[in-house]
């Protein structure tokens, strides 16, 4: 990501929840941003004794979400084809405008892939966990998704079975890839331009690293079938170009921290910035 010179504000943290007082927004007016981050121990709990398999991998989740306070009518699965379900926690706003945020839980078992998304998708209850302490505007839906290696099962299911009303409603589809091998990483050539400007503005404003690296190499992911029906997506990562080239990294729990702080940042933001698509097209 080239990094510009731009007008930031101050992050002010006071006690729970985080009140991010940002002075250089869009509409050149000051948003408040109010979200709850974990400490770090909770968040890096979630990323330990890994399931071997999808199935486990898949009631894991729920409990996950469970645990987060993402249950009853909220807390949803839904059949793919790959045989394994979507796991879906709904945090519901005051519209039906919605932002999506995904990651598929899979095991990977491509040599030329040496990573696993666990970490991706066992973020997902602990980022709900931040923004579900104050009403929001927009409607969150958390999926994990039932990939199955290169193919995008569960993404691919739970985007068809979207109705033409609700992919209307869908400002933006916020895609996790592989998290905590390295500072965080936008894939900016399949993500939607003013998506990737909101994250730099996050960026400069936590002061938190990120940088810009594509990665077609690595094959399709959980974007795609959202941008396929239009809607505005961006992918964020941690993959380094030895990563792309097949190399193993370790994982490393404060870039893994860093991340999930600035996304934390980065939905509030966008809750209160997003406008409805159908008044800008």
């Amino acid at each position: 990501m080239t990094r510009r010179r731009m007008s930031t504000s101050r992050v002010i943290r006071a006690a729970m929840p985080v009140l991010c007082f940002l002075a250089a927004c869009p509409a050149g007016m000051a948003q408040k941003l109010e979200y709850a981050p974990l400490e770090k121990s909770a968040v890096l709990e979630r990323t330990k004794d890994v399931p071997a398999s999808d199935s486990l991998r898949a009631a894991r989740m729920r409990d996950l979400f469970a645990d987060a306070g993402c249950n009853g009518r909220f807390l949803q699965e839904q059949p793919s084809s790959s045989g394994e379900p979507n796991v879906i926690c709904r945090l519901p706003g005051e519209s039906d405008e919605t932002v999506i945020v995904g990651a598929h839980y899979d095991a990977s078992a491509a040599s030329q892939r040496p990573f696993d998304n666990w970490t991706g998708a066992s973020l997902l209850p602990s980022l709900y966990q931040s923004l579900r302490q104050r009403k929001r505007h927009h409607t969150f839906v958390f999926v994990a998704f039932a990939d199955h290696g290169t193919d995008l099962a569960g993404s691919e299911s739970f985007a068809g079975h979207m109705s033409s009303s609700e992919s209307r409603h869908t400002e933006a589809m916020v895609n996790l890839d592989a998290l905590g091998l390295s500072p965080t990483k936008v894939w900016a050539s399949h993500s939607d331009k003013d998506l990737v400007h909101s994250l730099v503005i996050m960026v400069y404003s936590l002061k938190l690293p990120a940088s810009q690296i594509d990665m077609e190499t690595a094959g399709a992911t959980d974007s795609e079938p959202f941008a396929a029906r239009h809607i505005p997506r961006i992918t964020i990562h941690s993959l380094t170009r030895q990563n792309l080239e097949g190399a193993a990294t370790p994982f490393r729990p404060n870039n893994y921290y860093d991340t999930y702080r600035l996304l934390c940042g980065y939905l509030a933001y966008l809750d209160v910035t997003l406008k409805p698509r159908s008044s800008v097209e």
